[in-house]
């Protein structure tokens, strides 16, 4: 199956390329020099048709992102070059206009001969590297990208490039006004379906193949929506088989600059996946394979990530049952607490469950103001299976609260309510999306009218 994907690969490049624009009956007919002029002709007019508006994946290394780029070509030889990365105009919406022309050398050869500050930033050798960067290129070196491409084929919506001093492949692909309005909008829809698709508080993606390897996928010291990702085999560690491996992030999905090769090492039946398309569970899926996907962890295992604070609903609907009587009579009981004469008046807003990893519990928070954290009981948490948890509790155990939390669990008959129904049965932990997993449903096996809807703040990129 490997070499078929490699016989395949290579096929799909020679048919790319019997596809340029102008097609004649004997090749041999004309003199190469005419070939070339007639090549050069087809392919300016192919850039310059319908619009000629089209998106570049563009990736300047192996060692950086890909970038997004639209490009719009005129016939008096100007290109409008708009993108919104990390190096461009900080990282806000940013279009400049400049030169182009296709040129005879290794083939035909498309060049942006004219400085455009949107885009020869990754080509400019006076350029260094900030901490957006993810490799150590210092000054005299930058990004080392290309601006000149050798054109290796084309259809009528889709350009294949090949970087002139890199050999990195670059797709260009036609843009409709139907799938941008403008380039802004492209770039603004762009960022929130990153954000639809990654959640930035998640770590350990799950990338399992048609043969059934699973890998554990993050972001490479970072999110993974950076998209610089690093890879090992579940069970194994990032130390001692770990695979890094680049890519970029379209409307569509994700293309990492080269096939995962690694994949096809131990199992012939697992192509070497390059192209994922988001599916309506938010899952990316291998457009070579149809099988391979990549989503989030199990909804049990989220719950052993760091630092992640799961807020109960109080949305009507969102709540149900005996969350929802118990959650408003917390409510009232927290207003009404006495100590000596004094009444505190709590303005109870939440209830959150959050994993301590420092005491590997779950501890529920108590929440009376926004941003204020007052008190915190340490439940026993146990996976019983992918989609399951149980918690228990033991009041006399040693550590079982904060000193708040002693205090509020002794004042407050609703937060013992509410701590004597989460430790009763199990709860079934459910979503639509098996990418970001927030929000979640926790309901009760034992009873479905017990429900709650648990969430997660995330930060946009």
């Amino acid at each position: 199956m490997k070499k078929l994907f490699y016989i395949s690969a290579f096929i799909l490049t020679l048919s790319l390329a019997a596809c340029a624009p102008s097609e004649v009956d004997d090749l041999f007919d004309e003199s190469p020099a005419a070939r070339m002029d007639n090549a050069v002709k087809n392919y300016t007019e192919l850039l310059q048709s319908n619009g000629g508006r089209w998106l570049m994946e563009y990736f300047c290394s192996a060692a950086e992102p890909g970038y997004n780029y639209i490009m719009t070509f005129h016939n008096d030889g100007t290109v409008d070059i708009a993108t919104k990365n990390s190096y461009v105009n900080g990282g806000a919406f940013y279009s400049d206009k400049s030169m182009w022309e296709v040129v005879s050398d290794y083939g035909p050869v498309l060049s942006f001969n004219t400085y455009n500050s949107a885009f020869h930033v990754f080509s400019n050798p006076e350029i260094e590297l900030g901490t957006a960067g993810t490799n150590s290129s210092t000054y005299g070196k930058g990004h080392e990208g290309d601006y000149e491409f050798i054109i290796v084929g084309s259809d009528e919506n889709h350009i294949k490039l090949r970087g002139k001093k890199t050999a990195i492949t670059i797709m260009m692909t036609r843009l409709t006004t139907e799938m941008a309005p403008t380039d802004e909008a492209y770039f603004t829809n762009l960022t929130s379906v990153l954000n639809a698709t990654f959640n930035n508080r998640i770590n350990d993606y799950v990338l399992t193949t048609a043969s059934g390897k699973r890998y554990i996928c993050n972001g490479d010291g970072g999110p993974i929506n950076s998209m610089f990702w690093s890879f090992y085999p579940e069970g194994s560690s990032l130390l001692d088989n770990g695979e890094y491996m680049n890519a970029i992030f379209t409307a569509n999905g994700v293309r990492f600059m080269e096939p995962l090769s690694f994949l096809s090492e131990y199992d012939e039946n697992d192509v070497a996946a390059q192209n994922f398309e988001i599916q309506p569970d938010g899952t990316l899926l291998c457009t070579e394979d149809g099988l391979t996907t990549i989503k989030g962890p199990a909804f049990a295992d989220l719950f052993h990530q760091k630092q992640i604070g799961w807020t109960l609903s109080k949305v009507e609907g969102e709540i149900s049952g005996d969350f929802l009587t118990i959650f408003n009579q917390i409510v009232d009981e927290a207003k009404a607490i006495k100590v000596g004469n004094r009444t505190l008046k709590y303005n109870f807003q939440w209830l959150q469950l959050g994993y301590d990893n420092t005491k590997a519990k779950y501890r529920l928070y108590f929440r009376y103001h926004t941003g204020s954290n007052y008190g915190s009981i340490y439940l026993n948490h146990e996976i019983v299976d992918d989609h399951t948890v149980k918690f228990s509790f033991d009041p006399n155990a040693e550590g079982a609260y904060d000193t708040n939390g002693q205090q509020l669990y002794g004042w407050l008959p609703g937060l013992r309510a509410m701590v004597d129904l989460l430790c009763t049965g199990e709860y079934e932990l459910s979503c639509d999306n098996l990418m970001v997993s927030n929000p979640m449903l926790l309901k009760s096996k034992s009873n479905a009218n017990n429900f709650v809807v648990i969430k997660f703040e995330t930060a946009s990129l």
